[in-house]
């Protein structure tokens, strides 16, 4: 389970540059754990204000801390960045224009969308939670059936046909499906309870206890309208099978709508360097960061320091398989390198989710293929 880290509105500096208007918005549902901890704020909120225990209260959850108050201050953290006030600003216009004042930081501005636009954040939330590393299994749709657009009732409909299983196999009967649409596809959020875990836990006073607690999964789902191909992450085969069967019914009128693609290869790095010589767009460095080989034997190896071109062809003999790779390419306008790892026999990606441009680089380099449905291959 992940655990619960204090965020950066637990430093007073930072609480001190909200206006003490929001500052009241944002601590109003808490009035009484607040008192509990010893802090009392007054109504008229001013700079004399000593942020200072309220921030040691906001860094030291306990036992009785209030779940929805952790939420708000880890959605706080995630939206209160320029990059989430020009997604708001692009996106949400009219009700920002409402909410905004000319002395907002973007803080205040989260402040605010957190306490009267709670939509808004949860959409910000998911627009975030869609770039999360996943492996994603790779699915193809059979030929001659349409693609039905998202509507509320097919997103319904998806519930529906996930919660019986959810509930059949020890999750919870309830999940919540939300889509966001964009020009490339429709990525899917699934947030469902996972398998009980029991934890032991110790409480303020120091006793201790065995608790059993369901924690929360967010599983993801792509559809690329290009290329008609599904990613669906999502941990074990039997809750991939669910979703294949809800979403290609949901979306193609059919359970088996959707069948493994055996989209993606690894034969381009038995070329050599040259294989990752093509630029797409952005894309301006490309570099293999690692290869595992299978050999005739069964016997594995992982190929990561120096030159590993040069060590792959060093253990190369008939036979011999490549298992994965892992591949990193410099975008312009990313800081960080995006790094994708691709796993043939598994069908699975995963790094690529809502990057175009990485998308077009793995077809021209020979890394994914069009998508053909398992039943075209059998056949052919």
């Amino acid at each position: 389970m992940a655990a619960v880290r204090p965020t950066c509105f637990c430093r007073p500096e930072i609480l001190r540059k909200l206006k003490p208007s929001c500052v009241l918005a944002f601590f109003a549902p808490y009035p009484e754990y607040l008192a509990k901890r010893g802090i009392a704020l007054p109504p008229d909120l001013d700079e004399s204000f000593e942020f200072a225990p309220l921030g040691l209260v906001l860094a030291s959850h306990r036992s009785d801390t209030p779940p929805q108050l952790v939420e708000d201050l880890e959605l706080l953290a995630m939206l209160a960045n320029s990059q989430s006030t020009f997604h708001f600003e692009e996106e949400c216009q009219v009700i920002i224009k409402k909410l905004l004042e000319p002395d907002d930081s973007p803080a205040d501005l989260a402040v605010k969308i957190l306490r009267k636009a709670s939509k808004i954040a949860w959409k910000e939330f998911d627009r975030q939670a869609i770039k999360c590393q996943r492996a994603f299994v790779s699915y193809s749709i059979a030929q001659g059936l349409p693609d039905l657009p998202v509507t509320g009732d097919r997103l319904n409909a998806v519930e529906s046909l996930l919660g019986p299983w959810f509930g059949e196999n020890a999750r919870t009967s309830s999940c919540r499906v939300r889509a966001k649409e964009d020009a490339d596809g429709i990525a899917f959020i699934v947030r469902h309870g996972d398998l009980l875990n029991r934890m032991g836990v110790i409480a303020d006073d120091g006793s201790t206890a065995s608790k059993l607690l369901r924690p929360e999964r967010l599983d993801l789902i792509h559809f690329r309208k290009k290329s008609r191909e599904w990613l669906i992450s999502g941990v074990g085969s039997r809750i991939q099978d669910e979703y294949r069967k809800a979403f290609g019914l949901a979306f193609h009128g059919t359970p088996n709508a959707l069948s493994s693609s055996r989209r993606y290869s690894l034969a381009p790095l038995l070329l050599g360097k040259t294989c990752l010589d093509y630029r797409s767009g952005p894309i301006s460095f490309v570099e293999l960061k690692s290869v595992t080989v299978e050999m005739p034997s069964g016997q594995q190896f992982v190929i990561k320091r120096g030159d590993v071109f040069a060590g792959l062809e060093e253990i190369r003999c008939p036979d011999m398989r490549l298992v994965e790779a892992v591949i990193a390419l410099k975008i312009v306008g990313r800081r960080p390198q995006v790094k994708i790892t691709i796993r043939p026999d598994h069908n699975t990606i995963t790094g690529t989710a809502n990057i175009p441009d990485v998308e077009l680089w793995l077809e021209k380099t020979g890394f994914s293929t069009p998508n053909v449905p398992d039943a075209l291959l059998d056949i052919a």
